[in-house]
């Protein structure tokens, strides 16, 4: 790595911790040194503080709990290095993770964001390695719906590969591309910030690469344990599907993700999901007003790319075979 060049590690944590325990000397044990730690803490209420502060790290309190996004847009704000790694609380990492994604981001000044491969906890199964997306699910392996008529799943590659996006829970960026991009979308609170950023970052001919060598574990799920955080989600998921639809994709995977989630309150009052039916009206009366604006930005941003929705998604769904 340059001698010149830093990198700093933004970390969102919320009520977490006994995640902190075991994450941030996973970080203070990297290979790569020295490495810049910033947790912004988003209004907790236990003694996350305290285990922060035994830890040579920089704290970031917030008054409020804003999400995910825009939480990590407050920690790269005030981040000196280079080269940014937004981590999850509940994760730990092989010593060289952050030094092999150095290595990639440094191979092409036209990457934007790198990530790498996540096991889960045990090392039992990979929930994340190469990020690709299809019009048909996947058979060989699991695959998730993005929005209704796009699926994503993960592909084993056994060195650099190029991908439609990268995870936030071990995206590392080159901030100033991050800055120029105007970083995660404040609108989502929790969800598809990291889909909507490398999609943006594509559209301006900036990478974004698979890393296997860069691996760690994360303990998936950890941070939705109360109903609270569970309809937390809830909302930032179906606001990440709507925004990301109407600003990106062609305009029927738009109209189909605005017709699926509206007819999804059916389906919560028929679960007895009274709560989420009532977030579910919040948000889609919410994103109507932002709509207009999200037009807007669809138009300016495929002006300036030069190309169409279409022409983009065709781009992304042929990354596939697009080895480094």
């Amino acid at each position: 790595m340059n001698s010149n060049s830093r990198v700093s590690v933004v970390l969102v944590n919320w009520n977490g911790a006994e995640h902190l325990r075991v994450c941030l000397p996973s970080l203070a044990a990297q290979s790569l040194k020295p490495l810049e730690i910033i947790v912004v803490d988003n209004c907790s209420s236990d003694n996350s503080v305290e285990v922060a502060e035994s830890f040579a790290v920089r704290w970031l309190p917030l008054q409020v709990n804003l999400g995910l996004g825009p939480a990590l847009n407050r920690g790269a704000k005030i981040a000196k290095g280079d080269f940014v790694l937004f981590v999850n609380n509940d994760m730990r990492f092989d010593p060289g993770f952050v030094a092999s994604l150095v290595g990639a981001l440094q191979s092409d000044e036209q990457i934007f964001a790198a990530d790498g491969m996540q096991f889960n906890w045990d090392g039992t199964s990979r929930p994340h390695m190469a990020a690709r997306i299809t019009h048909i699910p996947c058979t060989r392996n699991s695959s998730t719906e993005l929005v209704p008529g796009l699926h994503f799943y993960q592909q084993e590659k056994k060195g650099k590969a190029s991908v439609f996006m990268a995870s936030a829970a071990c995206m590392m960026v080159r901030k100033t591309m991050f800055e120029d991009l105007g970083g995660f979308d404040e609108r989502l609170p929790l969800g598809y910030e990291d889909v909507d950023i490398c999609w943006r970052g594509w559209l301006c001919g900036r990478k974004t690469i698979y890393t296997p060598g860069a691996i760690c574990w994360h303990r998936i799920g950890a941070s939705i344990v109360s109903v609270e955080a569970a309809r937390f989600s809830f909302r930032g998921v179906l606001t990440g599907r709507i925004l990301f639809s109407t600003k990106l994709l062609p305009a029927r995977y738009a109209l189909r993700t605005w017709l699926v989630s509206t007819a999804g309150f059916a389906k919560d009052l028929s679960r007895g999901k009274w709560e989420f039916a009532m977030d579910r009206v919040r948000i889609l009366v919410k994103m109507v007003g932002v709509a207009p604006q999200l037009i807007r930005e669809r138009r300016a941003l495929f002006r300036a790319a030069g190309h169409s929705p279409d022409e983009q998604l065709d781009i992304l769904l042929h990354l596939t075979n697009d080895d480094l």
